[in-house]
């Protein structure tokens, strides 16, 4: 039993990995660029900061959080067009960016 439970964490983290993937993808990566850098037309034009940068990652879960759901100056809150658990898997799909450069 103890077996399945495990299996069953797993599996979890690995859909809610797709998920962060795949939302960053269709909701993000056209300013952020595909690997976070903002190195994109529009990321340049804005100054969009690098999601992958150390000041990025200083932040909590929470404060990240709370810049997609309400945006900032430069970008649009999310909260009416995403979930509690798209944003929460975003969170992690951005940590997991410094990790990929």
């Amino acid at each position: 039993m103890f077996c399945g439970s495990v299996s069953e964490a797993t599996t979890a983290s690995a859909s809610e990995k797709e998920v962060g993937e795949r939302t960053f993808q269709a909701r993000c990566a056209s300013c952020h660029g595909q690997d976070g850098s903002g190195k994109t037309a529009i990321g340049k034009s804005l100054g969009i900061p690098d999601l992958r940068a150390a000041d990025v990652h200083k932040q909590s879960d929470t404060q990240l959080a709370e810049v997609i759901a309400n945006g900032t100056s430069k970008m649009p809150p999310f909260k009416n067009s995403l979930s509690n658990d798209q944003i929460h898997a975003l969170v992690g799909y951005i940590r997991e960016l410094a990790q990929k450069e």
